[in-house]
């Protein structure tokens, strides 16, 4: 058996054996996001926001954080210390409930463990 033979049978394998890995990991990940009720917005054809949905977002920014009130005289620099200063953590700007907060914090171990065997797999 030449060599250029044996590489080619060796990919051809690895191929299906890859082919094989990602559709089972599909399916259980299928199976997970049939679980769980995920709110998806429609986006533009550049995969971004449309705009009226990023304005009511940045209105909703707007809302959480305080009017700068410190008076140095130059408004970037007011601007900087009052969101430094009175800016709130992570988690009192995230509720429980909150997707970003959710993804966030979700256990990402057993995706880690499937990555990791990946990487240890040899046919």
């Amino acid at each position: 058996m030449k060599i250029q033979q044996f590489e080619k049978i060796i990919r051809k394998v690895v191929r299906e054996e890859i082919d094989y890995a990602l559709k089972r990991e599909m399916d259980k990940l299928k199976k997970d996001l049939k679980k769980t009720k995920l709110v998806v917005k429609e986006t533009t054809e550049t995969g971004e926001m449309p705009i009226e949905d990023v304005e009511d977002f940045r209105a909703k920014l707007r809302e959480q954080m305080p009017p700068p009130n410190f008076n140095t005289g130059d408004n970037t620099l007011n601007s900087l210390l009052s969101e430094t200063a009175h800016s709130p953590s992570p988690e009192q700007v995230f509720n429980d409930n909150d997707p970003v907060n959710q993804f966030v914090n979700k256990n990402w171990t057993p995706i880690m463990n499937a990555i990791e065997k990946k990487k240890e797999f040899r046919p």
